[in-house]
């Protein structure tokens, strides 16, 4: 009884201890599964070059490997591409706004917003002074300065997560069971079973949710698209696809694709003037249309019949990966707590929490 016990705790601490490290170095952690999933694209180009025959000879796995790796490159790339066509209509709205008429709108505003404060006696100080002294510390030294070096931070950020992408994406190419050796690896061998169990049930699960997720993206962009192109609206497509794709962001993707896409097609009217305000109605239908049908009959496919879980399960789960790690958090906060209501089933069962959490899933 007494070894059951200390057995126990130690499952436990050992698992507490997995959970933090994986939290501390999520940003690598997050690499490497990118890395898994990438590579499980490619994996079907890497088999169709190891098919081919050169002079009586197949080519190796790098070689297979690397094409894989510029396909999707390139397919990034074709993807990137498509959205020239839209900055280049956004750059002409810009373009062609009249500075005079925007300086007479802001001087109307900030008369409006001094007269105001002036009756709430909200500060010695008017509401344009506080706005000037904003736009002078933006336009400043210290704010150009701050500006340049938030972005070379997020240039080389960007660089080195593209970089470590690719680089571990080439290796799982290589060889397809790396990522399952490397679990392995660091399993003891009294819970190699275990290991394997937790290992095909994320799988099985896994599949099922990301197949899930390629439906809800392909059922925004057609739903999305083929509204705003029956009502005109410029760059139909490519607004659809944008709404597809920030769909993968619970709860906050769709209002903000909503909002960007009403914007892109305010800007871009092209019509008579007067149908303008009808235009932006009948688009922002397009979109409330869509996602009463992703939240009414997606998600609750997606989320929980895929994954087994209770749809307030699965809000509280959102809610808390954003708290912990933002919008980065809400992405990947459903096939994480999948991964670790699995590794619990096989470690931790016998627990009446644990089995509550997992009873559903098969």
């Amino acid at each position: 009884m007494k070894n059951s016990t200390t057995r126990t705790i130690l499952q436990i601490t050992g698992v507490i201890l997995g959970l933090y490290a994986l939290y501390f170095f999520r940003g690598l952690v997050g690499y490497l599964l990118v890395s898994v999933a990438l590579s499980f694209a490619g994996r079907p180009v890497v088999n169709l070059v190891s098919k081919v025959k050169i002079k009586g000879r197949t080519p190796s796995s790098s070689v297979g490997a690397i094409v894989a790796l510029a396909s999707l490159v390139m397919l990034g790339g074709i993807v990137l591409g498509m959205f020239g066509p839209l900055v280049t209509a956004e750059a002409k709205v810009l373009n062609s706004l009249d500075p005079q008429q925007i300086t007479s709108t802001v001087k109307r505003w900030l008369a409006s917003a001094d007269s105001f404060s002036a009756r709430l006696n909200i500060s010695d100080q008017n509401a344009s002074s506080i706005l000037t002294s904003h736009i002078q510390n933006l336009i400043g030294l210290d704010g150009v300065g701050s500006i340049f070096t938030g972005l070379f931070a997020f240039l080389g950020s960007a660089f080195i997560a593209l970089f470590s992408i690719l680089f571990m994406t080439f290796f799982f190419l290589k060889d397809a069971g790396l990522f399952h050796k490397m679990i392995l690896a660091l399993t003891p061998e009294s819970q190699i079973e275990k290991m394997e169990h937790v290992m095909e049930s994320s799988s099985h699960l896994l599949t099922r949710y990301f197949s899930g997720l390629i439906v809800q993206i392909t059922i925004v962009t057609l739903m999305v698209s083929s509204g705003l192109a029956i009502i005109g609206a410029s760059n139909a497509f490519l607004l659809g696809f944008i709404a597809g794709l920030f769909n993968l962001i619970p709860y906050l993707g769709p209002l903000a694709s909503t909002a960007l896409g009403l914007t892109i097609v305010a800007t871009t009217y092209e019509g008579d003037p007067s149908g303008w305000g009808f235009h932006i109605l009948c688009a922002g239908t397009v979109y409330g249309m869509t996602q009463l049908v992703d939240n009414f009959f997606t998600q609750p496919f997606i989320f929980s019949n895929r994954v087994m879980a209770h749809p307030l399960e699965i809000f509280i789960i959102i809610s808390m990966a954003g708290l912990l790690g933002g919008v980065a958090g809400m992405v990947i906060a459903i096939p994480g707590y999948t991964l670790i209501r699995i590794v619990a089933r096989e470690f931790l069962s016998g627990f009446k929490f644990v089995d509550a959490l997992t009873g559903k899933m098969k």
